[in-house]
């Protein structure tokens, strides 16, 4: 008999698991979730929520160590990140601290983008690769982007250890221990086929501000 295929995920696949993922715990973390429902039922909904989008950030930093390895301009990848960054750092803090300007907290595309350059540095002198995850973390803290250190040690341990399945797996559960849910993201990513599916290059990066945005516009709407 044949050995079962389990690797039937394309990224594509793994972009919209996390797009859905994210979506649904900012409908709770931007507050949106109270405004739908009777207080019992928010806060329910709320942890639910939370709890699965924790599932978002593992699965786009395995996708951000894939376009990383794969991609023919890392120059264009960097400046999509950025540009992208500026756009949506004040839909971010809309939708979650209810003003244009919060420097206590920057979106997720900063930590990808700290992440990146970081792997940039590993690539090119990898006998420095501790150093560099080190500097990443550092940039992460200092200025407060999304999960913090959290997400270039992270993306450190998924490319270093990218051509071993267990060691990476065993790396990503130790990181996101203090949040459980976040070890489910290992399914759909040990089910990755290598393969890049149905192209969805821009997608991500205008779904983050625009669905910010859109949240926005929902709560002032249901006030």
């Amino acid at each position: 008999m044949g050995k079962i295929k389990i690797k039937f995920f394309s990224s594509a696949v793994l972009k919209y698991i996390a797009m859905v993922t994210m979506l649904i715990d900012h409908i709770g973390a931007s507050g949106l979730i109270f405004l739908m429902f009777n207080i019992a039922v928010s806060m329910r909904m709320y942890y639910i929520s939370r709890m699965i989008g924790r599932v978002a950030f593992p699965i786009y930093l395995f996708l951000l160590v894939e376009g990383f390895v794969h991609t023919k301009n890392i120059k264009k990848y960097i400046i999509r990140l950025t540009l992208f960054a500026i756009l949506s750092e004040v839909p971010f803090d809309m939708a979650f601290w209810g003003g244009f300007v919060n420097m206590q907290h920057q979106n997720v595309m900063w930590s990808l983008l700290i992440c990146v350059i970081m792997l940039c540095g590993i690539k090119k002198y990898p006998d420095f690769s501790v150093i560099f995850v080190g500097m990443g973390c550092f940039a992460a803290w200092i200025i407060k982007s999304d999960y913090e250190y959290i997400g270039p040690l992270a993306v450190g341990c998924m490319y270093l250890f990218r051509e071993r399945a267990v060691y990476k797996n065993v790396a990503t559960a130790i990181i996101f221990s203090f949040e459980p849910p976040a070890l489910f993201s290992l399914i759909p990513i040990n089910m990755y086929n290598g393969e890049k599916g149905k192209s969805l290059k821009y997608l991500f990066y205008f779904f983050y501000p625009v669905h910010l945005l859109a949240l926005v516009l929902i709560k002032n709407i249901l006030r």
